[in-house]
C-alpha cells in the first residue's frame, strides 16, 4: 500500500503561501476500528473512503495474517474473514499498533478467549487498559494480567442483560464493549462513553450488521446484540482531525485554501475558537471550508476536552498557531502526559515555549521561526511539525516519517499540489 522506500526524513522548504483546494481523507481511527469490527461476522463487509496509511495497512496485515481475504480497489476494501484463525494472531503487529487494542472485543466474541501482547503506537503518556479489563470484568469475563501480556475469556453462560460504568471516557474501551456487546444474545448499557464522531461511525455498522444500538445520548449507550451477525457496507467519514489541521495549516501558510470534505458538525467548538482567534474562514458548504492566510492571531487559552471539545489530537496544531499568536497562548492537555513533547523541537526553531507541567505550557508569540532538524515522536506532533517547516526561515529536516505516515495519506504529495516543496530524503 505505502511504498516510501528507505527514506525517513523530509527536507521542507519554509516561506512558501499555499493556495488551492485539498480534500480530506477518511478517518483513520474510524477506518482501523470498522476493520476490527468486521470480525464480528464471517460474512463479506465492504469499506469505502479508507485512507491509505500506515496504520490502515498493519491492521488489515493482522487480518490477513490471521487467514482473512481482503480485496483493495484505491481507496475501498472487501474483507472477508470467514477463515480467520486466532491461533495465527501476529504478536510483531499488534506491539507496533495502539488501535489493536480494539480487536479484543471482536475477538473474544468470535472466538471465546483471547490472549494478546500489550498494544504499541503512540508514546504520549499513561495509556493503560484497566478501563478495558474492568468493563469485560463488569461483563462476566475472566481476566488475566501478565507484565506483557493479558488474556480475557468470555463467561460459559451469557446474562440477560449487563449495566457497564467505564472508569473514564475512553474512547477504545467503549469500543470494545459496543463491538463485544453487540455479538451477544442481551442487552448493555453503557455509561460513560465516549461520543466522539468515529463511535458514531461504528454504531452505524453495528447497527447495519445486525445489533440494535441506541445513543450515544449523554453518554449512556444502549446496546441489543445477537449472536447472527451479517455483513454490510460502510463508508469511513471523513477525518476531522486533518480537517482541523489544514484548517491551521492554511491559517498560517495560505494563500487562500478551500478545504473539501470539512466535517463542520464534528469540529463545532474547535471552528469557532479558530474564528475567534482571528483566523479567516468562510464555510462555502455544508461539507467545505475556505481558509485565506493573515498573521493576527490572539489566542489566550486553548483546553483539550473529550467530544463535542477540541480534541487533544489537535492541540499540536494549535501549539504551532501559538507561536504566530500576539501574546501568551495556554496550552493544556488535559488527557496525555506527553502531548507536549513537539513543543521541544519547536523551541529549536525558535518558539517562545514554557513547559509548566507534563499536561500544560505557555507558548509566547510572535516568533520567527526557523529552520532546523527536528523529529516527529507521534501521529500529530510530526505533522504539527510540517505545519512549523513550512512556515519557518530556511530549510527544515523532519525525521521519523513513519510517525506521519502512520496518519496521513501522500501527505508530502498533497501539500505539494498546494505549493509546499516537501520531498522525502
Amino acid at each position: 500500500m505505502i511504498d516510501a522506500g528507505e527514506k525517513k526524513s523530509f527536507l521542507i522548504k519554509g516561506g512558501n503561501k499555499l493556495s488551492g483546494v485539498i480534500e480530506v481523507q477518511g478517518s483513520k481511527n474510524a477506518a482501523t476500528k470498522l476493520i476490527a469490527a468486521t470480525l464480528l461476522t464471517s460474512e463479506s463487509c465492504e469499506l469505502s473512503n479508507v485512507p491509505i496509511i500506515k496504520d490502515v495497512e498493519v491492521m488489515l496485515g493482522i487480518l490477513q495474517d490471521m487467514g482473512s481475504k481482503i480485496e483493495n480497489a484505491g481507496n475501498s476494501i472487501c474483507i472477508n474473514n470467514s477463515d480467520a484463525d486466532i491461533a495465527k494472531l501476529p504478536v510483531d503487529k499488534i506491539s507496533k499498533l495502539r488501535s489493536s487494542v480494539v480487536l479484543v472485543g471482536p475477538l473474544l466474541a468470535r472466538f471465546g478467549e483471547v490472549e494478546m501482547p500489550y498494544p504499541g503506537g503512540d508514546k504520549i503518556g499513561n495509556r493503560g487498559l484497566e478501563t478495558h479489563f474492568n468493563a469485560f470484568y463488569d461483563m462476566g469475563c475472566v481476566i488475566t494480567i501478565g507484565d506483557e501480556r493479558f488474556s480475557i475469556k468470555k463467561p460459559k453462560d451469557v446474562a440477560d442483560s449487563y449495566r457497564v460504568v467505564l472508569d473514564e471516557f475512553s474512547v477504545t474501551a467503549t469500543e470494545n464493549i459496543l463491538m463485544y456487546a453487540s455479538s451477544l444474545p442481551a442487552r448493555t448499557e453503557l455509561y460513560i462513553a465516549a461520543e466522539e464522531p468515529h463511535i458514531e461511525n461504528l454504531i452505524s455498522f453495528l447497527n447495519k450488521i445486525g445489533a440494535d444500538i441506541s445513543g450515544p445520548t449523554s453518554h449512556r449507550i444502549i446496546i441489543n446484540g445477537t449472536s447472527n451477525l451479517s455483513g454490510a457496507e460502510q463508508e469511513v467519514i471523513s477525518d476531522y482531525i486533518e480537517a482541523g489541521t489544514f484548517a491551521v495549516l492554511s491559517a498560517l501558510a495560505g494563500g487562500s485554501v478551500l478545504i473539501k470534505n470539512y466535517p463542520h458538525r464534528d469540529l463545532e467548538l474547535f471552528t469557532h475558537k479558530l474564528k475567534r482567534s482571528g483566523v479567516n474562514m468562510e464555510k462555502t458548504s455544508e461539507d467545505s471550508l475556505r481558509i485565506t492566510g493573515t498573521n493576527n492571531f490572539y489566542l489566550p487559552k486553548i483546553q483539550t476536552m473529550i467530544h463535542p471539545g477540541v480534541p487533544t489530537d489537535l492541540q499540536s496544531p494549535i501549539g504551532v498557531l501559538a507561536t504566530q499568536s500576539r501574546g501568551e497562548t495556554l496550552l493544556h492537555d488535559t488527557l496525555y502526559e506527553k502531548r507536549l513533547e513537539y513543543l521541544k523541537e519547536l523551541q529549536k526553531m525558535g518558539a517562545d515555549v514554557q513547559i509548566l507541567d507534563p499536561h500544560r505550557a505557555i507558548v509566547r508569540g510572535p516568533s520567527r521561526l526557523k529552520g532546523a532538524t527536528i523529529e516527529g515522536a507521534d501521529i500529530r506532533g510530526g505533522m504539527s511539525l510540517i505545519i512549523a517547516g513550512l512556515i519557518a526561515e530556511g530549510e527544515t529536516v523532519l525525521t521519523n516519517t513513519y510517525q506521519v505516515d502512520r496518519g496521513y495519506e501522500r501527505i508530502e504529495d498533497r501539500l505539494n499540489a498546494l505549493g509546499a516543496e516537501i520531498k522525502r530524503i
